[in-house]
């Protein structure tokens, strides 16, 4: 039997725990010195490979051979040094790529639950007697005591009475309600919003660009395209 269609209105449920701010933040600037220090990495086998070649044409110019057997042989040394090292890395290579991966994939619950300030301004408070007291209060407000109570909201950054009055208004029909629900949401929680959501996607350009170095290492060949669409990402973020 096939399951029925998903309903968009209705939202995913993403098993998983939700990260702080602090934690998202806090793990963004892991997941950046580990896509460092995996860049590094790399930059070091490049190094090696190098040295390698240079020692090998060094010894045959000291031996007198001709530039073309020079060049030959410091091609093979390279591609031979490669596969060597190739070979002797993946352990640790693939080791710290699946610790950024692991980064990356905890973030879904989190990701979802800061989706836009009104999906976080809505859960503050949420099963608190202060919240319960202001959803009492403004049961019977009218269209401009809700503006009123939006403003005072704002102004003295009280996001649990901004939480119930967004609940409020968002019950009027829509031509009725005395503010924007998503104004109002990007005003009380809108930079804690942004700042969770710029480190999640810090986080995944670190995962991003650790692949693309080792892709790009491994082939031993540019992937022009995904450089760009990483550059695209960043900029976005």
């Amino acid at each position: 039997m096939a399951e029925p269609a998903h309903n968009p209105d209705i939202p995913t449920i993403i098993p998983g725990k939700m990260l702080t701010t602090a934690e998202v933040v806090s793990l963004s600037e892991f997941a950046a010195k580990r896509a460092e220090k995996f860049g590094a990495m790399i930059d070091s086998f490049d190094a090696g490979i190098a040295g390698r070649v240079a020692e090998a044409a060094r010894s045959l110019a000291a031996a007198g051979f001709d530039p073309k057997m020079q060049a030959d042989a410091a091609e093979k040394t390279a591609a031979k040094a490669r596969a060597e090292v190739r070979a002797n890395s993946e352990a640790a290579r693939y080791d710290a790529l699946r610790e950024l991966d692991a980064a990356a994939r905890s973030l879904g619950t989190t990701e979802a639950l800061f989706a836009s300030p009104v999906v976080v301004l809505a859960r503050q408070g949420l099963g608190t007697p202060e919240r319960s007291h202001y959803t009492a209060q403004l049961a019977g407000a009218e269209r401009a005591e809700l503006g009123h109570f939006a403003q005072l909201a704002v102004a003295t950054g009280n996001k649990v009475l901004g939480a119930a009055v967004a609940a409020a208004v968002d019950r009027l029909p829509r031509r009725d309600r005395p503010v924007s629900v998503t104004e109002l949401a990007s005003a009380l929680v809108g930079e804690e919003t942004r700042a969770v959501q710029q480190a999640i996607d810090s986080i995944k350009t670190a995962v991003q660009a650790s692949l693309l170095k080792n892709r790009e290492w491994e082939s031993g060949k540019a992937r022009p395209l995904d450089r760009v669409k990483l550059a695209l990402n960043r900029k976005e973020a």
